[in-house]
């Protein structure tokens, strides 16, 4: 293999590899896993505090207003244009034309 191309294999792992790494840091995949490692300590300190019960909080009521009701659209289908009908075609007409007597080709010759 000539070096050009072990240049071009090598900077083509390199672009891989930088897009692995990019598109893995816009998921957030690197930034949650030493997310994880730094908030492991504080989460075990907190685990010995007492936890409020979900139960024992107020209900919250959440009001949504109700979407408005469509307005009615009335739909007219008219039938497509009629097909015009086309005149038919004249009769063919075969006229047949002696031959002026010269040798037609043929064989035989009588």
């Amino acid at each position: 293999m000539n070096s050009i191309h072990r240049i071009g294999l090598t900077i083509a792992g390199f672009a891989g590899a930088l897009t692995m790494a990019g598109a893995l840091a816009v998921q957030g995949y690197a930034n949650d896993a030493s997310a994880a490692q730094a908030t492991a300590a504080p989460q075990a300190a907190a685990q010995a505090q007492p936890t409020v019960d979900p139960t024992a909080l107020d209900p919250e009521t959440i009001y949504i207003n109700p979407a408005p009701s469509p307005s009615i659209i009335t739909v007219t289908i008219t039938p497509p244009p009629g097909r015009t009908r086309r005149a038919p075609k004249p009769p063919v007409v075969h006229i047949i034309v002696p031959s002026s007597g010269g040798d037609d080709g043929g064989e035989g010759g009588d």
